[in-house]
């Protein structure tokens, strides 16, 4: 399996998004970089002939590049962005990532792939996608293990899978600024209040338990996502890719973690470890993956020693 790292999805101003993904270029095993901006029109720093800049900046590393794009579509204003996205991303020869249904129809005929955001939930859609110029299609955050091996199993077209392996779960999109609202600000004036929360804002229950995180107009999950421990599962699906949603800290470290464990250099108790150190003891979340609430951690199965009837030998 190969290694993604998918768009960042907080507010980290030009400057952080360009030098993080230099970073990633220059200090990391990853095969895929995915630059775009996903939540918010507002943020969009790169413009498309800056993203193109920054692909062709990158391409010496090696590693594959692809535009993502909007995952809530709501003016004219922005499906022309995504145009010019997808026009640059025709002239470099490059993928670009399509995160709304809108972004599919403007892209239709040009190789791409299908964001997270796409509810593919079955073959059918599957081969609708295959269609209109989808190669790759990364897995909604929703499904389950079985699920996601009977899409792979009845995958006719032979697209792409990737599979959202670490990182906050992006949930959903509302047209309304979460995070302006909890600051009493308006939208149209929100100061770029997400801006204050590198890894976004955390919302509690009543109780003042951890609960969700917003981002804008993004709500994520509180926990973070993580299939460390699943690597032999997904490997045995057939999943081509794995993607590492972009922390604000470590992430470097985190991407190492991944490609000892994906290269067989570290077990799952190794890696867990190792992850646990970087996140702070703080508890993850794979429910979704198990066919259990999104934000349940299912522990793996200890491993059973090999009985056999020989007797033992002497010393033993």
């Amino acid at each position: 399996m190969k290694i993604a790292i998918g768009p960042v999805l907080y507010e980290w101003g030009k400057k952080g998004i360009r030098d993080f993904y230099r970073r990633m270029a220059d200090e990391t095993a990853a095969d895929v970089l995915y630059i775009g901006e996903v939540i918010c029109s507002k943020r969009n720093h790169l413009t498309p002939d800056e993203m193109a800049l920054l692909a062709e900046e990158l391409r010496p590393s090696g590693k594959e590049i692809v535009f993502s794009t909007l995952g809530l579509v709501m003016s004219g204003e922005e499906q022309e962005y995504i145009q010019q996205v997808v026009q640059q991303a025709t002239r470099l020869g490059i993928l670009f990532e399509a995160n709304d249904m809108a972004g599919i129809a403007m892209g239709e005929g040009h190789p791409m792939v299908a964001g997270p955001h796409i509810t593919t939930y079955n073959p059918e859609t599957l081969d609708f996608l295959a269609e209109v110029g989808v190669r790759r299609v990364v897995i909604p955050v929703e499904l389950s293990q079985a699920m996601i091996a009977g899409l792979i199993r009845q995958n006719r077209a032979r697209v792409q899978v990737e599979v959202f392996a670490y990182g906050r779960l992006p949930l959903t999109f509302s047209a309304r600024c979460y995070t302006a609202r909890a600051f009493h600000l308006p939208k149209t004036n929100c100061q770029y209040k997400c801006g204050d929360f590198p890894d976004g804002m955390v919302m509690k229950t009543q109780d003042g338990v951890p609960f969700l995180n917003i981002n804008g107009i993004q709500t994520l999950s509180e926990r973070l996502c993580n299939l460390v421990t699943e690597v032999e599962q997904l490997a045995t699906m057939g999943v081509d890719m794995i993607r590492l949603s972009p922390q604000s800290r470590d992430m470097t470290a985190i991407v190492q973690v991944w490609q000892e464990r994906l290269a067989g250099r570290m077990t799952a108790a190794e890696a867990m470890a190792r992850l646990n150190e970087i996140n702070h003891q703080e508890p993850f979340c794979n429910g979704y993956f198990h066919g259990r609430a999104g934000l349940e951690f299912v522990a793996p199965r200890p491993v059973k020693p090999h009985l056999t009837n020989e007797a033992p030998t002497s010393g033993e």
